[in-house]
């Protein structure tokens, strides 16, 4: 606890809550419009060992951080920030950012410009509880992995303002193999309005332990791509894909996965339990074939007002 009572001023009901956060410090987030602004600064202001708490931006909080030591960060409800390709480079291994508040009160990260982006090159991070707006046509990604292993991104949203202006892809990896492995992408929902953006997820070299469950993905795409999850030909083991929702207006005649789309034969992982709806009929292709993933009880639907029915086919033998 000796890093808890540094801070003269904690209120009992702060104190009671932190240990859950972690063994590390606390740092928080607020811009000038942050309410109680300066009652958090007296909470969180230098301790004693010179420590800054209180910053202005999140990437000044990461640069207050020390690696492995479960520090946390909270941003502020309300708290917004310009992204750009630089702005906020996530490079200090085991600190998670978490966003406080609801709905459109949690922490805002407005990306004005096509390379806006987190950088992530620490290992064992988390990022939760933000909202990413693109307000560009042609945002890459809102979140870029380089030499990250054991990232989570959790419980963010992610909102195109407009069909020029928007996301290209949400989360896209490096490309060099097993530098993101043990990937989690868990919980978020994009509100798509582009017609022919990439993957909700780009997995661009041999990834093990990927994790990719109970997202909601909402896109006006046309285009012909794997709009849930893109593979290339990169191979992926011990990958799980679980109880996403991809509703996606689609090409009339795909010749690729609507939801997944791959080339690599030799992948190892589960499938299972995810829902599909595009306007094909034709094709009605949901993941691309012999991938090498193991696939469960997900179900697809090209008509509006009618339930999904399981693909691939159930097995007969």
């Amino acid at each position: 606890m000796s890093n808890w009572v540094q801070n003269a001023g904690y209120g009992q009901a702060i104190m009671s809550s932190l240990p859950l956060l972690g063994s590390g410090k606390v740092f928080v987030v607020g811009d000038s419009g942050t309410a109680n602004r300066d009652m958090l600064v007296q909470l969180f202001g230098t301790d004693v060992d010179g420590a800054v708490r209180f910053h202005a931006t999140i990437d000044a909080a990461i640069g207050a951080c020390t690696a492995d030591a479960g520090d946390v960060i909270l941003v502020m409800p309300g708290h917004t920030e310009a992204l750009t390709a630089t702005s906020i480079a996530l490079d200090v291994a085991g600190v998670s950012i978490i966003g406080m508040g609801q709905g459109l009160d949690r922490p805002t990260l407005t990306c004005a410009a096509t390379g806006s982006t987190i950088t992530v090159t620490g290992a064992n991070c988390r990022v939760e509880g933000l909202h990413f707006s693109a307000t560009v046509d042609n945002v890459a990604a809102a979140v870029t992995l380089g030499a990250a292993k054991d990232f989570t991104l959790k419980n963010c949203t992610f909102d195109d303002t407009g069909a020029a202006l928007h996301f290209v892809s949400i989360v896209v990896t490096g490309a060099t193999d097993q530098a993101a492995e043990g990937l989690r992408v868990l919980g978020n929902t994009w509100n798509g309005l582009a017609v022919a953006p990439n993957a909700f997820v780009s997995i661009l070299a041999a990834s093990d332990r990927v994790k990719i469950n109970d997202n909601k993905v909402f896109m006006d795409a046309t285009n012909d791509v794997g709009h849930f999850v893109t593979l290339a030909a990169k191979i992926v083991l011990e990958f799980e894909c679980m109880r996403n929702f991809c509703i996606v207006v689609g090409a009339t005649d795909a010749t690729v996965g609507v939801f997944l789309t791959g080339s690599g034969t030799t992948s190892k992982g589960i499938v299972a339990d995810n829902r599909c709806a595009s306007l094909d009929t034709t094709t009605e292709l949901m993941f691309t074939a012999g991938t090498g993933l193991k696939f469960f009880d997900n179900t697809y639907t090209g008509v509006a007002d009618k339930s999904g029915y399981v693909l691939p086919a159930i097995d007969a033998a």
